[in-house]
């Protein structure tokens, strides 16, 4: 379930020094937007999670297009399947 990874990739990011992560909450009007909100190390970050057992699941088109303008305005951003992807979207900023 979606909701099983959110709080381990929660837990994980809240564990790192330097970071402070947040589940998003919404209603309907505010549908598309990431599920995580975080910053690492002055980074923000915006990251939507999906079903690691749905992997034929992929972001909406509403969800892409939330994560372009982030992208854009210089967040890291991902969609995520495990606690692994997100440690791929940390490396670059490690790199720094």
């Amino acid at each position: 379930m979606e909701r099983n990874i959110q709080t381990r990739v929660l837990e994980y990011l809240n564990s790192l020094p330097q970071c402070m992560a947040e589940n998003v909450r919404g209603n309907a009007s505010q549908s598309g937007r990431a599920d995580i909100n975080a910053c690492y190390k002055g980074h923000c970050l915006k990251i939507e999670l999906k079903d690691p057992e749905d992997t034929g699941y992929s972001a909406t088109a509403q969800q892409k297009l939330y994560l372009k303008r982030w992208e854009k305005a210089g967040a890291i951003v991902g969609v995520c399947y495990s606690i692994d992807d997100v440690k791929k979207l940390l490396e670059g900023i490690d790199e720094d």
